[in-house]
């Protein structure tokens, strides 16, 4: 204290000074940034709040608007009738294109009739499904039925949660009953969410039990993150909103957690309404070290201040005296003027800006609301011309529509059927069985109990299966058959179509060659490196052994043999090795009859050595394919000696032709007489399985991968007791 004495006035004025200024600093700053956080939180709150609110309206719109257009439905006199007479044909013939437009166009997912007490009859969303009782659990039908007013709101139904409208149905005065109109609580719903900028919103189902039971339904958000379980489980419980901070992605996001009531004002779901915090996290930031930054330089310009203040403290101070006189005689001083500065009238702008936006959305529901009449008869105008569109669409569609009575007699089908099968219209309406008479004979087993179940139980066929065409060849067809009940569960018509599929079918079984070509590869590729190698090491101890044995030695025969062997398992293992080497075609245009000849011609010797009765009947002027010559006459000729030599001694027969088919040249060779099983049908083409010589047991394998290298099809396959049909597709293109 005496050293402090003992200085200057000035240094007595600073050293105080900045204790003081450095308090006083560090507690405005830190005022100041708390003071800054606590505006920026309420900020975010009220904009989550609006945004919430306006989430709220959107559903409050979406279930008005659903009421609406139930009410447009429910007042047109042809469905109120259809109702009374509890004709569904003839609701689905009013309601089903426009439910169907609706549906892709506005989200308008649940169109439902109900009847008196409160059963299901006609769910267009769900045409199966009818029949079953919803006033037990539907206080939306139940307050209609008893009130006959129209109701909306956000309920559970059959098919899930939705913000519906019912209306009642009159007709003749007398309720007939319900139509419900509704949105699925989805993607829909948080589509307009989208225009609120960085804003996003969530729906989310709760369930009790595991935190897994947590589920979005819909979400603006594109990234997923980790939520806290306990928290939303208990806004959903308690219904107290809840503001939660969290991390999406590397962004910071404030959260407001809100639960969504149905129509019984219970919690239905959980709304989670958010906005990215990264700007005003980086603008806290930047504030905060601005605050610090003007804090030390406010606290060094204030002890500079003080400093030449009390340097200049000494002099004389008659001026101030006189100021001060002056102020006491009540002289006038001008006052300083300061015009703060904040974001309060930026804030006013915002909400100015934002009030005129909802009055502009306001005037535009009205005049909405004005013209929804019109533009309800003006769609009604459009669905019936796109149904005499519809009826030439279904003439000209590339797929065979028809339609079956309740017998499962054909009684329409469209003209397109004559490119499929061969047949025309008027044929096939002559046939009224044709439905199942059309099946391949080989599939009927499987496909008419599939059908039966269609006609008689009403269930959805859709199966793929043969059709046999005009000329006797197969097609391969998806058939998709949908039944029409009545209201009794019975089977009313059913209406289906076939679909050509025999080019996947084709498609299908070259990959499966493919697989199957790429498979046995692999394995004789390891089959032969994990031989090679205890072949080396017997082969070399049976030399070995052999060095060492006298010329007389009874042994020696023994090991001679089993390095006989060894060489032949060697020579194998060559075969193997060759066989596994890349092949590379050189494919050039060729005539299929003129090589199929010059291999008959090779083979002749053979043909009359075993007595087997060669007929050829090869189609002329075929397309030309690209071959590799050499490689496929090689590769036909391995074919035909491998049928022949699972033919008997006394002779047999090969009937070989030739024809064009849908872009593909059919080889195929019918072999007759032979003794072959199952299983040598299902190895033909497998290595050391053949009846062939020793040294040709790798062509057929080598034969079938050069046909494939050709994207040619290969099939073996059984036609009778003691026949194959052997046949390969070659592709024109």
């Amino acid at each position: 204290m005496n050293r402090l004495r003992t200085l200057p006035l000035r240094y007595r004025l600073i050293v105080p000074f900045i204790v003081l200024a450095f308090f006083g600093t560090c507690s405005l700053v830190w005022l100041a940034i708390l003071s800054q956080n606590t505006l920026i939180q309420r900020q975010e709150q009220q904009r989550l709040e609006s945004i919430y609110k306006t989430f709220l309206h959107t559903l409050e719109l979406r279930g008005q608007w659903a009421v609406s257009l139930a009410s447009g439905f429910a007042r047109n006199p042809e469905i109120a009738k259809a109702l009374a007479d509890r004709d569904r044909m003839r609701l689905l013939e009013l309601c089903y294109p426009a439910y169907e437009f609706m549906r892709r166009h506005y989200g308008i997912y649940q169109f439902h009739f109900e009847i008196p007490p409160g059963r299901s009859f006609l769910r267009l969303h769900r045409l199966y499904q009818f029949g079953d009782e919803l006033w037990t659990y539907r206080k939306q039908i139940q307050d209609v039925f008893k009130e006959g007013r129209s109701v909306y709101g956000l309920e559970w139904g059959a098919t899930g949660y939705g913000i519906r409208g019912v209306v009642p149905v009159y007709w003749q005065e007398q309720l007939v009953g319900l139509l419900e109109v509704g949105f699925s609580l989805g993607e829909k719903i948080v589509e307009p969410m989208r225009l609120h900028g960085d804003a996003d919103v969530s729906i989310l189902s709760v369930h009790e039990g595991p935190p897994e039971e947590l589920h979005v339904v819909a979400s603006t958000l594109s990234d997923a993150f980790e939520r806290p379980q306990r928290t939303y489980g208990a806004v959903f419980a308690s219904g107290i909103p809840q503001y939660v901070h969290l991390k999406v992605g590397h962004r910071p996001y404030a959260f407001l957690l809100h639960a969504v009531p149905d129509y019984r004002g219970e919690p239905a779901a959980l709304v989670e309404v958010g906005v990215d915090r990264s700007d005003a996290a980086a603008l806290t930031v930047r504030y905060r070290r601005w605050m610090l930054g003007l804090g030390f330089i406010g606290m060094v310009l204030s002890v500079g201040a003080i400093y030449i203040i009390a340097l200049f403290f000494t002099r004389p101070i008659d001026r101030m005296i006189a100021f001060a006189r002056e102020i006491a005689m009540g002289r006038a001083v001008r006052p300083l003027e300061v015009r703060p500065l904040g974001e309060l009238g930026t804030l006013a702008d915002a909400l100015d800006e934002m009030l005129g936006t909802l009055e502009m959305s306001r005037e535009q529901i009205k005049l909405y609301a004005a013209t929804l009449e019109e533009k309800v008869q003006a769609r009604t105008r459009e669905l019936r011309e796109s149904e005499e569109k519809y009826r030439t669409l279904v003439e000209r569609v590339p797929l065979v529509v028809y339609r079956l009575d309740k017998d499962g007699n054909m009684v329409f089908v469209n003209r397109f059927v004559e490119d499929l099968l061969g047949m025309s219209q008027a044929e096939i309406l002559e046939m009224p069985r044709f439905w199942k008479e059309k099946v391949w004979f080989e599939d009927r087993d499987r496909i008419w109990p599939l059908m039966d179940q269609c006609l008689r139980e009403g269930r959805e066929f859709r199966e793929e299966y043969r059709l046999r065409h005009r000329n006797g060849q197969p097609i391969y067809v998806l058939d998709h058959a949908l039944p029409a009940l009545d209201a009794e569960g019975k089977v009313q018509m059913v209406d289906g179509f076939l679909v050509d599929v025999t080019e996947r079918h084709a498609l299908q079984q070259q990959i499966i060659q493919t697989e199957e070509l790429r498979m046995l590869s692999e394995i004789s590729a390891r089959l032969a490196h994990e031989i090679r190698n205890p072949i080396a090491v017997a082969g070399g101890f049976a030399r070995r052994l052999m060095s060492r044995l006298p010329e007389d030695d009874p042994h020696r025969q023994k090991a001679q043999i089993i390095l006989k062997e060894m060489a032949r398992l060697e020579n194998i293992l060559e075969r193997i090795q060759e066989y596994l080497k890349p092949v590379v075609i050189v494919p050039v245009r060729s005539d299929i009859n003129v090589l199929v000849t010059q291999v008959l011609e090779d083979l002749s010797p053979k043909f009359q050595a075993q007595s087997v009765l060669v007929e050829a009947h090869l189609q002329p002027d075929l397309p030309l394919l690209m071959l590799d010559q050499n490689l496929v006459k090689k590769s036909l000729h391995v074919l035909l000696e491998a049928l022949l030599s699972y033919c008997p001694e006394d002779g047999g027969t090969l009937k070989i032709s030739s024809a064009s088919g849908p872009n593909v040249v059919l080889f195929e060779v019918q072999a007759c007489g032979l003794h072959v099983s199952d299983d040598d049908i299902e190895h033909f083409f497998y290595p050391f399985t053949s009846r062939m010589d020793e040294s040709r047991l790798l062509d057929l394998p080598l034969a079938k991968m050069i046909l494939h290298r050709h994207r040619s099809l290969v099939r073996l396959q059984r036609k009778g007791e003691k026949e194959l049909l052997l046949s390969v597709s070659f592709p024109m293109c």
